[in-house]
C-alpha cells in the first residue's frame, strides 16, 4: 500500500492555472503545502496563512532546486513553458531529491506527443521533451529503486481562459463565432477549476496514477453546441462563420513563421479542436479520477456574465 502524499510542492502558484490549483490544493485539507517563488517577484500568493513559501532565484539552478523539492512528497509544475530546461531542471532535482511523484506543465490542448502538434509549435515538442525526461527518470528510479514517478494530465483546451482571451473562435460583444469543418467536431475541454480537480484527484490516488497519462476534460462537445450555448446565455442569435481547418491551420502557420506570435494561439485553437476527444482513448481518466462532468451551460452564462460585469 503507497503510503498519501502529503507534503506537496507547487511551483507556478500565481499563475492562471496554478492560482486554481493552489485553491485546490488548500481546499482538499490533506496536503502541507509550499509553493516556490523567484526571489525578484513581488506577487503575493493567496492562503498565505496556510502554506509556505520557499524562495529560489531567477535563474533556478539544478541545486537550488534541489534543495528546494527536498523533503516533498510531490512537486506540481504549473508554469509556462517559456523556457524548457527549467522545466527539464526541475523534474531532474525532484528525481535527485527522491521526489515520489512528479506532474509536469503539461495539461494541453492536445496530445504534445503526436507527430502533428510537433510540426507546428516548439510548444509540443518542449512539452513532449519534458515528458520524455520523466519518463527517462521514472525508469532509472525503478531500477535504482528510489521513488520518483510522474503522472501527465492533458485536458483540452482552457476552455475559460480561452473564451476570455478570445482564442476559441468566439466574440461574446460581436455575437460572432468561427466554426472549423463546421462545428461538428467533438473536442475535450476543461476549465481550470476542473483541471485543478484533477490534480488533486491524481495526488489523492498515487497507485493508479503513477507513470501515466490521464486525460480529463470538462465536456466533450462541438463547436456548434457551444455556440447555442452562448445563445442561450445571451438571448441573441449568434453570426456562424465556418472555415475548412487545415487551411486555416496552414495560413496561421505560415504567420507564425513570419514572427507573428498572436498565430500561436490560433494554432493551438486548431490542434485542440480538430483531434482532442479523449473519451475514445484508453487512458481517459475521469472514473479512475472520480470527477464529474462540468455543466456547460452554467460554465458558459457564467463566463458572460463575468464578461458583462467587466464592461459595465
Amino acid at each position: 500500500m503507497t503510503a498519501p502524499i502529503r507534503k506537496v510542492l507547487l511551483v507556478g502558484a500565481n499563475g492562471s492555472l496554478g492560482s486554481d490549483v493552489l485553491d485546490a490544493l488548500v481546499a482538499a485539507g490533506s496536503f502541507d503545502v509550499s509553493i516556490l517563488q523567484r526571489s525578484n517577484s513581488s506577487s503575493k500568493p493567496a492562503h498565505a496563512d496556510r502554506i509556505t513559501t520557499i524562495p529560489v532565484s531567477p535563474v533556478m539552478t539544478l541545486d537550488e532546486l534541489q534543495t528546494a523539492v527536498t523533503g516533498q512528497d510531490a512537486v506540481i509544475a504549473a508554469f509556462p513553458l517559456k523556457d524548457v530546461t527549467q522545466h527539464l531542471r526541475l523534474a531532474e532535482a525532484a528525481f535527485h531529491a527522491g521526489v515520489r511523484r512528479y506532474i509536469p506543465a503539461d495539461y494541453g490542448s492536445c496530445d504534445a506527443s503526436r507527430p502533428q502538434p510537433q510540426k507546428y509549435l516548439q510548444l509540443y515538442r518542449d512539452k513532449d521533451a519534458v515528458q520524455k525526461k520523466c519518463a527517462e527518470l521514472a525508469a532509472s528510479a525503478s531500477a535504482a529503486s528510489k521513488p520518483f514517478t510522474w503522472t501527465s494530465i492533458v485536458c483540452g483546451h482552457f476552455f475559460d481562459w480561452a473564451v476570455r482571451h478570445e482564442h476559441l473562435g468566439l466574440d461574446i460583444d460581436g455575437r460572432k463565432a468561427l466554426l472549423l469543418d463546421g462545428g461538428v467536431t467533438k473536442a475535450s475541454m476543461s476549465t481550470m477549476p476542473q483541471v485543478a480537480k484533477a490534480v488533486v484527484a491524481v495526488l489523492q490516488r498515487p497507485e493508479v496514477t503513477e507513470n501515466r497519462f490521464v486525460h480529463i476534460q470538462g465536456f466533450c462537445v462541438t463547436p456548434l453546441e457551444v455556440v447555442a450555448a452562448f445563445e442561450r446565455a445571451t438571448g441573441a442569435v449568434w453570426h456562424k462563420e465556418t472555415v475548412d481547418s487545415n487551411a486555416l491551420l496552414e495560413r496561421e502557420f505560415e504567420k507564425y513563421k513570419a514572427g507573428d506570435d498572436h498565430a500561436v494561439h490560433e494554432i493551438v485553437y486548431v490542434l485542440g479542436a480538430v483531434d482532442a476527444d479523449w473519451t475514445t482513448l484508453p487512458t481517459f481518466a475521469m472514473d479512475l479520477l472520480g470527477l464529474e462532468e462540468e455543466n456547460l451551460d452554467k460554465v458558459v452564462a457564467d463566463l458572460v456574465a463575468e464578461h458583462s460585469a467587466k464592461k459595465a
